[in-house]
């Protein structure tokens, strides 16, 4: 079993049949739907939002396909399947075996992983030839935008240039060298370039490591997760490295559009208004609304759904003992879909 066979077989377990196989494709690509939120949510797959966006269409089927010819995966609706009783065994096996990524957190980081990657990997380039006082050299990381950041970053950097590189040197080394460091380091510091040393790449980097692409990218991503998240928790310990990712990590994910929406709903605008103003249809407000409940825990969504309300959709969707909409709606047809949206996007993790 390859370690994104076991990712996609971990995400089909936990969303038993409830959604398409394909959710999890979009999951995974970080797909920014209503739809795609929702389920992360309330899957508790948050953590594997967008965490391998290089898949295309055509392979997830493929591999959706054998996994099914090795009676994996079981199909008993069109594109939906459930684990087998095998698939069950051979996932517990894996994760014994194999590091599973614990610290990934895709909803809050997402892209700015990749982001916080260039900047570093560019900025000891650049230090390292700074020391040795060489000019001419090719850059590792060629986007304009990177390179304008590190340009802007060092004009005016933190730390006189001269005591840059060490200070760098030293807060990645205690950053690395702590117990909770979810892998080896050389995950990670094998693909920097510095001075002499031009850094791997990922396919170079997992044949070092004895890898498959697949593992070896899901590794390397959880030590930046655990990177980011350890730095943003312990500004004042990595002030140089929060200083590269300041600007990248939200306290909340949510789209630029859902963000317009929040604004008006603190200004005391309500649903129609705010679709009337922004020349939206209410559903896409509600879409925001939900978006905004799934992601900030200070939100109340009591102001659209009756706290009764509330309990009757938590009760019932634990009897159902399912997070489909239909059921519930059935057993509560004068409630909307939204409010029922609503109160499972908030409480869908306690049913």
């Amino acid at each position: 079993m390859t370690y994104i066979e076991a990712v996609v077989l971990y995400c089909l377990k936990k969303i038993n049949g409830e959604r398409t196989i394909f959710s999890i494709f979009h999951l995974l690509k970080g797909k920014r739907s209503s739809q795609t939120i929702q389920d992360a949510h309330l899957y508790s797959l948050t953590q594997l939002f967008y965490t391998y966006p290089i898949m295309k269409r055509s392979s997830f089927e493929q591999m959706a396909s054998n996994l099914h010819e090795k009676k994996l995966i079981a199909e008993f609706e069109p594109e939906r399947y459930t684990l087998t009783e095998e698939g069950h065994d051979q996932l517990v096996d894996f994760f014994k075996e194999n590091l599973f990524p614990a610290s990934l957190n895709g909803w809050l980081y997402g892209s700015s992983v990749e982001a916080f990657w260039k900047r570093i990997s560019l900025l000891v380039q650049v230090l390292s030839h700074y020391i040795r006082a060489e000019q001419k050299y090719y850059p590792i990381q060629r986007e304009r935008d990177v390179q304008r950041w590190i340009k802007t970053f060092l004009y005016e950097p933190p730390a006189p240039l001269k005591e840059l590189n060490h200070l760098l040197y030293t807060e990645l080394i205690s950053l690395v060298k702590q117990d909770e460091f979810p892998d080896d380091p050389e995950i990670l510091i094998c693909r920097l370039t510095g001075g002499e040393y031009i850094g791997l790449t990922r396919g170079q980097a997992a044949d070092k490591f004895g890898l498959k692409e697949d593992e070896y990218w899901y590794r390397f991503l959880n030590v930046l997760h655990y990177m980011v998240n350890e730095v943003t928790e312990r500004k004042s310990t990595f002030p140089l490295l929060y200083s590269l990712m300041s600007d990248l990590v939200p306290e909340i994910s949510l789209t630029q559009s859902s963000v317009e929406t929040y604004k008006m709903l603190k200004r005391g605008f309500d649903i129609k208004k705010i679709a009337e103003i922004r020349r939206l249809k209410e559903s896409t407000i509600e879409d925001h609304v939900v978006e905004i409940a799934l992601n900030d825990n200070q939100f109340s969504i009591e102001g659209f759904v009756p706290p009764d309300d509330i309990k009757s959709i938590i009760q019932i969707a634990k009897e159902v003992n399912k997070r489909k909409l239909k059921p519930i709606k059935e057993s509560l047809p004068q409630l909307s879909y939204f409010q029922i949206r609503l109160t499972l996007a908030r409480y869908g993790d306690r049913i």
